[in-house]
């Protein structure tokens, strides 16, 4: 006996609106970055952490601000126990790196555990786009926790100068290209070793405890080496600890050379050699995530 096949109305139609091409695409998926990384449109337990972190990276701006209204005697550039621009750097820091830590994973391994490159495949979207527009999710939002707080500062502290807001905001104005760099360096020096990871690994947990242990254990190792290692030549594993040389540069950049007790600074590496290393690192990263996605679109 033969069976009767049944005919489904799945409601398919053919798409009638604007085709966008290749700029739409990575237009798309840039926004799909955003909105995943920081949780918009998902589960209301997927926008806790990094609404958090959001907190956490702006509040204490805010907290600088008001004390500084309050007191009306605080300078960003003064010794207080409010911190300056460049020690806020090491509060955002913090907050970045246990960012980068859930969101690069987030980024990249759900599509691939999901096949869902198939799909960016069928689109006119490259393997190179698709990684760059990632990225620049990733550093998009990294952005604005580091500079989001730095600008807070130096708007704040302007308005409550005695010389004036514009004045104010002209005299200090050779502070803006320095947080510039120092942002720009620790998303190097952050963001692609987190992406690097989440191409590696298979789970998004895994990928997250990885990139804790190459940046924080990593780090805690390179200092035990250095301090208890007698071999010649043991101050290079002060190299290794990936965590310290951004904020070594950062120092650097804003003219604090000498004030930290970082154990890359201690063994006697300038602020040149950390800076070389963060760019070939977030070099090598890159160029391998490039590589490996070419392999699998």
């Amino acid at each position: 006996m033969t069976e009767r096949g049944v005919v489904f109305d799945l409601g398919y139609a053919p798409h009638e609106g604007e085709r966008r091409g290749r700029r739409g695409a990575i237009a798309t998926t840039y926004r799909d970055g955003l909105f995943r990384v920081l949780g918009i449109h998902r589960r209301a337990r997927k926008k806790i952490l990094p609404w958090l972190l959001v907190i956490f990276a702006i509040l204490p701006a805010l907290v600088f601000v008001g004390f500084a209204f309050l007191l009306s005697t605080f300078a960003p550039e003064a010794e207080s126990p409010f911190g300056s621009h460049a020690e806020y750097f090491g509060i955002t820091a913090s907050v970045v790196l246990l960012f980068v830590a859930l969101g690069a994973p987030e980024l990249l391994i759900p599509d691939r555990r999901e096949g869902v490159l198939a799909v960016y495949s069928s689109r006119p979207l490259r393997p190179d786009d698709y990684v760059g527009t990632r990225t620049a999710s990733l550093l998009t939002v990294i952005a604005g926790f580091m500079l989001i707080p730095q600008v807070l500062m130096y708007v704040g502290f302007a308005a409550l100068s005695s010389d004036g807001f514009f004045r104010a905001l002209g005299t200090n104005a050779d502070e803006i290209p320095r947080i510039l760099a120092a942002a720009a360096v620790y998303a190097l020096a952050y963001a692609p070793v987190g992406l690097l990871i989440s191409t590696i690994a298979s789970r998004k947990a895994a990928a997250t405890g990885i990139f804790f242990g190459v940046m924080l254990v990593g780090t805690a190792l390179a200092a035990a080496l250095v301090e208890a290692t007698g071999v010649p030549g043991h101050r290079f594993a002060a190299l290794l600890g990936l965590a310290e040389h951004p904020t070594q540069v950062s120092d650097w950049i804003f003219g604090r050379v000498g004030s930290s007790d970082l154990v890359v600074a201690r063994t006697g590496f300038d602020p040149w050699v950390s800076l070389v290393v963060v760019l070939v690192v977030a070099g090598v990263s890159s160029t391998i995530v490039v590589w490996r996605y070419r392999r699998i679109m």
